[in-house]
């Protein structure tokens, strides 16, 4: 079922990720809470560390609330260097740097606000805030990949509120990017229970279910919540159009929305000759594609991270090839910036498993000049355009009819005509080369496919 829902009052889902459908994202915000707090009178404040200007606190909260984030860093930022251990500077940098996917400097920041120790003034913020800290450092823990810190926090955080909705929601997100598909239902389901009205965690619990009718039933359940939801209800009318029934569908297509990105994807689906299986989480497509593949061949996976899907694709096969920098992504890729994606120059250690480290236009060229046993499967998760289309054209000789290839996130994203499913088009056409779609997961923007002879 789920996805990472690191409760922020902001929706962050594009944040580390192109795209408006997946985990739904947020942090719990405790800016606005802060305001309340900011003192008028500067009594109170201790001699070695005086209150900040509240006129200053408020300019810097209104800059929050305008979007205007760097702003606010290079603001709260010279005024660090005056008023060090402010909890308000280091959260409201924290939150903005956050904003910005600049998730290593808002961990050093929400950090701060935990651990130091405040002044008279800022005592009550810090420990009425402790728990969003505790959450929103999760969050961007979560985002490059660092799950084992990231459940420290968030346990830090339960332990201090036991009905903290938004941890459960975000720990359920955790669970489900190890594959604990059961841990996660349990935690959305917590969440939900605290409270009912908890839309983003019926948006990640209706992605831990196998069958396309509870997964529909879920998603109705997360609009009676929030019915503005919107990617609740484009997916909504997409699930209904992939029934037959396109009325929803179609309306919104014939409205200034017809352009979003999730109804574009939708409407490519529906324009397939044959329809595709529908999953809901990127373990049932891995399942899927094992499945259809030849297992005693080896696997290739092109773009690795910190290796959590090779390890589960590992436990199907007796070889596997991961190529990647570990550096992260050699280029921004749309809202991502480059060097996203990084596991800090940390090669996976799995059994069975072969790792080439390095840029694809320089590692992948001598590699496959030498002669390679056909691929059962291919995963694909280098997400830049140049990046795919590299990897299809030099893996070519080990492509054949049998061959099953997932791409990570062909739809879905802000501009995803032009990412991997442009490289995929583009190398059919260059080899003289069709595809076949096998499976589709709109909330995992995965899509599994064959290539074959285009005659």
């Amino acid at each position: 079922m789920a996805a990472f829902d690191l409760n922020r009052t902001s929706d962050l889902s594009a944040s580390m990720t192109c795209s408006s459908v997946a985990a739904s994202l947020e942090e719990t915000s405790s800016i606005l809470a802060q305001e309340a707090l900011i003192e008028i009178e500067t009594g109170g404040a201790s001699d070695s560390q005086p209150l900040i200007n509240p006129i200053l606190s408020k300019l810097l909260i209104n800059l929050f609330q305008k979007g205007e984030y760097e702003s606010v860093v290079t603001s709260a930022g010279q005024l660090l260097s005056e008023f060090p251990e402010s909890i308000f500077l280091h959260n409201i940098m924290a939150e903005s740097y956050s904003k910005l996917g600049h998730d290593v400097k808002a961990i050093f920041h929400y950090e701060q606000a935990i651990e130091i120790k405040p002044c008279p003034s800022e005592q009550n913020m810090q420990r009425d805030n402790k728990v969003n800290y505790h959450n929103n450092v999760a969050v961007s823990l979560k985002s490059l990949g660092l799950l084992d810190r990231s459940e420290q926090h968030l346990k830090a955080a339960l332990k201090i509120n036991p009905l903290f909705s938004p941890a459960y929601n975000n720990y359920g997100n955790l669970l489900n990017d190890r594959a604990d598909i059961k841990g996660a239902q349990d935690c959305f389901l917590k969440a939900i229970d605290i409270d009912e009205n908890s839309f983003r965690a019926y948006w990640n619990l209706h992605s831990t279910v196998s069958d396309a009718e509870t997964a529909q039933a879920i998603v109705e359940m997360c609009l009676k919540a929030e019915p503005m939801y919107r990617d609740a209800i484009f997916t909504l009318a997409g699930m209904n159009a992939f029934k037959g029934d396109r009325s929803h569908f179609d309306s919104l297509m014939n409205s200034e929305l017809s352009d979003d990105p999730i109804l574009k994807s939708i409407e490519w689906v529906l324009s397939l000759k044959e329809q595709p299986s529908l999953h809901f989480n990127r373990w049932s497509i891995f399942d899927l594609a094992v499945s259809l593949s030849d297992r005693s061949r080896p696997f290739y996976e092109f773009g690795v991270w910190m290796g959590d899907s090779f390890r589960y694709l590992m436990k199907s096969y007796k070889k596997g090839f991961g190529f990647d920098t570990f550096e992260g992504l050699p280029a921004d890729w749309r809202s991502v910036p480059k060097g996203s994606y990084s596991s800090f120059g940390k090669v996976p250690d799995v059994p069975g498993g072969e790792f080439i480290v390095g840029e694809f236009d320089k590692t992948l060229p001598s590699f496959f000049a030498s002669e390679r046993t056909k691929a059962a499967l291919i995963n694909l998760d280098a997400d830049l355009y140049g990046s795919t289309l590299s990897a299809l054209k030099n893996a070519r000789s080990v492509i054949d009819e049998q061959t099953v290839i997932i791409f990570d996130e062909l739809i879905i994203n802000q501009g995803w005509q032009q990412d991997e499913f442009k490289a995929l088009n583009e190398f059919c056409a260059l080899f003289d080369l069709r595809y076949e779609v096998l499976a589709v997961s709109l909330y995992t923007k995965q899509v599994v496919t064959r290539v074959l002879p285009a005659s």
